[in-house]
């Protein structure tokens, strides 16, 4: 599935949602405007056309025409064509990639009580595709209503539901994704290795319990984190270690033997090396944020 990728914050800025029910002969005008347009077929189909690519939208797909980009109707529609549309707006650069590509299982930083700017972070939708129209028509419709009879009240109501709308959507994305046997098998890895934290790493023991060959568990692990199965448990024992040195009064050198590093000087040059600060200055940081 061609998919779209945009960066967030900004989060998308809802613009206007709209229904019709285009009868046969009927056909989208010529358009290029700097916001994004969400199509969604209920019945018929629609036929558009960006940049020189034609799509026939038919029951249950959904095409996201993009900012910037010239859209126009190529031919006709045949038969009653069910319609829903949103518009929103969003700063950011996006881009197209197939669904296989996206990076699904990436560890992000959490951010912190210190942290004056977000980590980066990216959206999902389909670009073209399979869209389940039934569980969008509740908030389609209540979006339509809010707009109707739009008032201040309803402003935030409406931007929280563009937003769910987009998690929907983003969860068909991923559904498609899951079904494969190496994003399975990346999870299981990724579980074994969070709940084996405090020790010693054993490839074998890994193997022993997903019963896979290492170089095809790591391959898996690869493929949807970016990163080998040593590189994974690294950033899980700094993520565990920051948590407990916020959240507890534990010595260093326990929470250390916690996330499985008993040796107390490496500890401190990963978790500096990692984070940007010795333990206890983050300690010190944390705690004196509320």
């Amino acid at each position: 599935m061609l998919c779209l990728q945009l960066p967030i914050p900004p989060l998308p800025q809802f613009m206007t949602v709209g229904h019709s029910v285009w009868q046969p002969g009927e056909c989208h005008f010529r358009r290029n405007f700097q916001v994004y347009d969400i199509l969604m077929v209920a019945k018929g189909t629609l036929y558009m056309m960006e940049d020189g690519v034609q799509y026939a939208i038919g029951p249950d797909q959904v095409l996201v025409l993009e900012s910037g980009r010239t859209h126009e109707g190529y031919r006709p529609c045949e038969e009653e064509t069910d319609i829903y549309w949103i518009h929103f707006i969003h700063s950011g650069t996006g881009q197209t990639m197939m669904d296989r590509e996206i990076p699904w299982t990436t560890v992000v930083e959490s951010g912190t009580d210190q942290d004056t700017s977000p980590s980066e972070q990216y959206m999902y939708m389909p670009k073209f595709g399979s869209l389940a129209l039934a569980p969008l028509l509740p908030l389609l419709h209540e979006m339509l209503h809010i707009h109707r009879h739009f008032s201040v009240d309803g402003a935030l109501r409406l931007q929280s539901l563009l937003a769910q709308v987009l998690v929907r959507m983003q969860a068909e994305t991923m559904a498609a994704r899951q079904s494969l046997r190496s994003y399975e098998i990346c999870k299981q890895v990724q579980h074994y290795l969070r709940h084996h934290m405090k020790a010693p790493f054993s490839s074998e023991e890994m193997k022993m319990a997903v019963p896979y060959h290492t170089d095809y568990l790591a391959r898996c692990l690869k493929k949807h984190t970016g990163m080998s199965p040593l590189q994974y448990l690294h950033a899980e024992r700094m993520q565990a270690a920051r948590r407990l040195l916020a959240e507890s009064d534990e010595p260093i050198q326990q929470i250390a033997e916690a996330v499985g590093i008993p040796d107390y000087n490496y500890f401190i040059r990963a978790f500096r090396s990692h984070v940007g600060v010795p333990p206890g200055a983050y300690r010190r940081q944390r705690q004196g944020f509320v």
